[in-house]
Formats: C-alpha cells, sequence, structure tokens
C-alpha cells in the first residue's frame, strides 16, 4: 500500500509550482483600432471569449490582457489587470509576434508583426501603440525582483503618449499627506522620458499618496510653495501650456509594482484624450 500511494500521480494539478515559460502582458493603446489579438508563431494567445455567438473577441483600446475587458470602452476606461493573475505564460524562445483583427472575411487584417526572443521566467509587457495605419509594438521587460526595503512602492513610468512636443516629458510627483503628518518636497520620477520608453523600476518611493503632474521635458515650475501647516501639500505650479496632465492622486499600498502609464494623444478628445493610470503588475 505504501509502494502504490508513493507511485501514484495526483488528478490535481500543483498550483503551487509555475508552468515553464516566460510571462506576458498585453496593452491595447491604439486609439483607432478595432479589437485585436495576439498570436504567437501562429497561436492564438489572448483568449477573450466572446459575448456575441459567433464572433471572436479581441482585447479592445484601453484594455490588457490578462484583465478587465470593455466592450465599448470610455474616456474613464483604462487597462485593468486580474489581480493575481497579471501575467499569461507563454513558451520562452524565439517568437514570430502578430497583432490581427477579429473580423475574419478573406483573412484577419495584420496590423503588426515582429519577431521576439522570450527568455524563461523573466517578464514582459507588449504595448500596441500609434493608429491602426502605423501600429507598432513596443516591447518592454518588466524588472520584477523581491523587495529589498518595507514600506516601499517599485514604480515605473511608461510613457506612451503622442503628440508631444520633443517628444519627451517629465514627471512630477507631489506628496498628499495624512492629517497632521510631515509633507515631503516635490521630486522627479522620471526626467526626459521619450516616446515608447520607460523608466525602471525602482523601490526608493515611500507607500502614501501622491498627485501627479505630466509636463514637457524641462518645464520649470512657476511657482513651488511650502505648505503652511503639517498634513498640507506643496503647491507646485507650471505655466499652462507646459502641462500635458495634471490633478492624478493616487494612493500606492507597501510592497506592490506599479507601472505608472501615460497615453493618448496631445490636443485629443474623449477616448484619445491624454491619460495616467497605475497599473499593478503584482504584489512581490
Amino acid at each position: 500500500m505504501v509502494l502504490f500511494m508513493a507511485c501514484e500521480k495526483s488528478l490535481l494539478p500543483d498550483r503551487t509550482v509555475d508552468a515553464d515559460g516566460a510571462r506576458i502582458l498585453f496593452f491595447n493603446l491604439s486609439p483607432d483600432a478595432p479589437e485585436m489579438n495576439l498570436y504567437f508563431n501562429d497561436i492564438r494567445v489572448t483568449t477573450q471569449q466572446s459575448t456575441v455567438i459567433g464572433k471572436l473577441r479581441g482585447i479592445p483600446f484601453r484594455s490588457s490582457y490578462p484583465g478587465t475587458i470593455t466592450q465599448t470602452p470610455v474616456a474613464t476606461t483604462v487597462p485593468t489587470p486580474y489581480i493575481g493573475a497579471e501575467y499569461f505564460i507563454a513558451t520562452a524562445g524565439a517568437t514570430a509576434i502578430k497583432a490581427m483583427d477579429t473580423a475574419f472575411v478573406s483573412g484577419h487584417i495584420t496590423f503588426f508583426s515582429t519577431n521576439f526572443n522570450f527568455e524563461k521566467d523573466k517578464y514582459y509587457s507588449i504595448f500596441a501603440v500609434d493608429p491602426k495605419a502605423t501600429m507598432a509594438p513596443v516591447i518592454i521587460e518588466d524588472n520584477i525582483v523581491p523587495f529589498e526595503t518595507l514600506k516601499k512602492v517599485k514604480i515605473r513610468v511608461v510613457n506612451m503618449t503622442s503628440g508631444v512636443a520633443g517628444n519627451k516629458i517629465d514627471v512630477w510627483s507631489v506628496h498628499q499627506p495624512a492629517l497632521t503628518k510631515p509633507t515631503w518636497a516635490p521630486f522627479k520620477i522620471a526626467s526626459g522620458l521619450d516616446y515608447k520608453a520607460s523608466t525602471q523600476f525602482t523601490d526608493t518611493i515611500s507607500a502614501a499618496s501622491y498627485k501627479y503632474i505630466i509636463t514637457k521635458a524641462g518645464a520649470v515650475p512657476t511657482a513651488n510653495t511650502p505648505p503652511a501647516t503639517s498634513g498640507s501639500p506643496y503647491t507646485l505650479t507650471f505655466a499652462s501650456a507646459d502641462v500635458i496632465l495634471a490633478g492624478t492622486v493616487s494612493s500606492l499600498p507597501e510592497r506592490t509594482t506599479f507601472s505608472f502609464i501615460l497615453f493618448g494623444q496631445v490636443g485629443g478628445t474623449g477616448v484619445k484624450a491624454p491619460v495616467g493610470t497605475f497599473f499593478r503588475n503584482r504584489l512581490k
């Protein structure tokens, strides 16, 4: 009996052991593209089920995979992860990547195709950016590593905002302190960040609430006024012509890894307007 039980295989999968492969995230940030799917080596890897009989579903603008899918995105729709399942697993190695539409007539329309070598156990984000006529993929390795310090947040800035003069941005952080608590002075978390580029994850930011101001690269504050009392934030002001996006306030919990994703078009309206959102990559 002892020998039999030792040799018998469990009928239940062991979910405590990660499957082999690379971890992948996909973001559709192409403002005028229809729903699309990713194909790796001609195999579809985005697997949203259809809500309409006979219709293949894909990943719409302002959505991510894995993540919450919105059939009709609006100006408030932002990529939202599945907590605990932020990445899907794909076979590591040389991969032919395609993004294609979901409407099959004489064949699927291919929006972009590229090749990439995914490494086992590494994390990657794939961003579909630019209008569908010129859509291109941006593939960034996500350096997801354990925290080295307590009470900290890992954060990176991802700049997918088009139409910025000079194609570079600065991102300022303004601490929003709790009542009677000390206030930290504003500081940059990204300086001269190029379009389609990303900073690295760092854990030098303390868990707290912040307001973020996105400006043209090199913009100088017209006012940086300290608070008169504790528990109040600094007043950081820029010339209106230099501001791309302002007033984004978020509370960031400790030991959590975030991407601050900026996308949209300068001068755009509705779903094309610039937006900033904190996307939780994972706990670590």
